[in-house]
């Protein structure tokens, strides 16, 4: 996601800031534009810079990156298939069960169109374009997916166990393969900067949904919608995350009409900005963690301990990952004595006696039984903690619930109540 304002959540979530009285409260209609136009604008400069039906590798993320608080437990590929003239075959290559690997795709809108966990043996994915009159190939595939965009964006992950270990994890995303059945189609994209025109670029390639569609096309015909008001719009998104409404990536990700959707363009805004392709919690459930119990910001002037179970009830693995507030990004290795550590996993650790893993985040080697997260002293971080296939006895145990329950920040620190992955 792009430099916004996650610090602001993280230095204010204790005070519960509100939105300021005198700036306008922003339509749904407004929020969609925004949303769908933060979305948008990205994919227009990823098809610039790689074209259609080609994977794109990113670099492991570090302190230098410019999307903020990037998972740090697996790497990418990335592609806009054009499933407009023929169907696409994405081929995922076999795997060690052990290693988790993932298929997501993100509609225009920037909603979740399919996600799953890639099979260990491999195979290939179909991707046909709902309505097409266009033959379908027959084969074994992992599964035939229809979908309503004429250009859907597939975003492939893969689990390191190391902090930038890009062997294994890389040598198997370097095996994908995308197979297209016909012409890539001639795209003509629209100036990044008109804020209408990439709305409407976006209304051309998708069906859409019943629930948001029509705000796309409302915004598209409101003139006064411009780089102005996106700013103002912008503005209230910047403002309304620090009010504590985000703390976890419940409802945003999901379409509309899913099980755990709340049809709040509010939090869909936000959630965008602060986690863009992001999962629904269904398949990985991200949680916030910017506070002490007592809410103050976590500093590395004072160390702080987290103690939870070993084995989590979660179908592949959870992670913690610790972030710099002021860049929200992994910390610069030169402050933190040439340390790599960045991420502790279920995958690199190993429980004690009870069952428990301990992690000391510090500024100086604590030397004791437990797992050392370096951190700066005197500089405020935060940490995600994050659950992949969350199942049902993973509620009421996440680390928001063993950190915040009982404290005075209960009640803004609301973990997700259940799940319900695969049913």
């Amino acid at each position: 996601m792009k430099n916004t304002a996650i610090s602001l959540l993280i230095a204010s979530i204790s005070l519960g800031n509100v939105v300021n009285a005198e700036e306008i409260v922003p339509t749904d209609a407004e929020l969609t534009g925004q949303r769908v136009y933060h979305h948008m604008e990205n994919m227009i400069g990823f098809m610039e810079k790689n074209g259609l039906n080609q994977f794109e590798f990113p670099g492991l993320a570090d302190h230098t990156w410019d999307v903020i608080t990037p998972a740090l437990d697996h790497i990418y590929a990335k592609a806009m298939l054009d499933v407009s003239n023929g169907p696409i075959e994405v081929t995922v290559p076999a795997r060690e069960s052990s290693r988790y690997a993932s298929f997501h795709l993100l509609d225009a809108e920037h909603f979740a169109a399919y996600h799953e966990v890639t099979p260990d043996e491999g195979g290939t994915y179909l991707i046909i374009r709902s309505g097409s009159d266009y033959d379908t190939p027959e084969g074994n595939y992992i599964d035939t997916i229809e979908v309503n965009d004429d250009l859907i964006f597939a975003f492939i992950r893969v689990q390191t166990f190391e902090y930038r270990d890009n062997g294994g994890a890389d040598e198997w995303r370097k095996q994908l393969v995308i197979d297209n059945h016909s012409a890539v189609s001639n795209v003509v994209l629209p100036d990044r900067a008109n804020v209408r025109e990439v709305l409407r670029f976006a209304d051309q390639i998708t069906d859409g949904w019943v629930q948001t569609h029509d705000n796309i096309q409302t915004i598209i015909a409101d003139e006064n919608f411009d780089q102005e008001r996106l700013t103002e719009v912008r503005s209230y998104v910047h403002n309304l995350a620090s009010s504590g409404l985000v703390v976890n990536n419940l409802s945003g990700f999901e379409h509309p009409g899913h099980v755990d959707d709340l049809a709040d363009e509010r939090r869909r805004s936000v959630l965008t900005h602060l986690g863009h392709l992001g999962f629904p919690a269904e398949h990985a459930y991200y949680e916030l963690i910017p506070m002490t119990p007592e809410g103050e910001k976590l500093n590395g002037a004072e160390d702080f301990v987290l103690t939870m179970p070993h084995d989590q009830a979660v179908g592949q693995f959870w992670s913690v990952t610790r972030y710099s507030d002021e860049t929200r990004l992994p910390l610069d290795p030169a402050t933190i004595g040439g340390s790599q550590r960045q991420v502790w996993a279920g995958g690199n650790t190993s429980p004690d006696a009870d069952g428990n893993i301990t992690i000391t985040f510090s500024s100086h080697n604590p030397e004791n039984e437990t797992y050392w997260m370096p951190v700066v002293d005197g500089e405020d971080y935060y940490f995600v903690v994050r659950y992949y296939l969350p199942q049902e006895g993973l509620a009421g145990s996440t680390v928001q619930s063993l950190i915040y329950q009982g404290s005075p920040l209960e009640s803004l620190m609301v973990p997700k109540a259940s799940f319900n992955y695969g049913n």
